[in-house]
Order: C-alpha cells, then structure tokens, then sequence
C-alpha cells in the first residue's frame, strides 16, 4: 500500500488549497502533513482516511 501524493497535490491545487490548510483542516501539525507529502513518515490507514476525508475522497482514491 503506497499513498498517491500527486492525487493529494492535484486536489490541493483544484481546490486553492495548501499543504498547511489542509493540515488545519485534518487537525494536524503542518510539519507532520509535510513530512508525508515529502515520503519521510510513513502513514497509517487512520491517516490516510484523515486526508480523504479533509479533501472530500475516501481513503481508495489515495491508495497507489
């Protein structure tokens, strides 16, 4: 199970948002959203379900 990023930022960018919005909007850190954008931490299935959630996906659409 790998996490799509470039699905992640192609929504970030049709919705104007940035990392550090939807970070606020996940009610995470902007480092800890950042460090998985950048493929430095791993992420759970929870944090995955996070990110859909914030971006109005479900956790398939971000699953390589």
């Amino acid at each position: 199970m790998e996490l799509h990023r470039e699905k992640i930022k192609i929504e970030l960018e049709r919705l104007g948002w940035s990392e550090a919005e939807l970070a606020k909007r996940m009610k995470v850190k902007r480092q800890y959203l950042n460090r998985i954008m950048r493929g430095d931490r791993g992420i759970s299935l929870n944090g995955i379900e996070k990110i859909a959630n914030a971006l109005g996906l479900t956790g398939k659409d971000l699953i390589k």
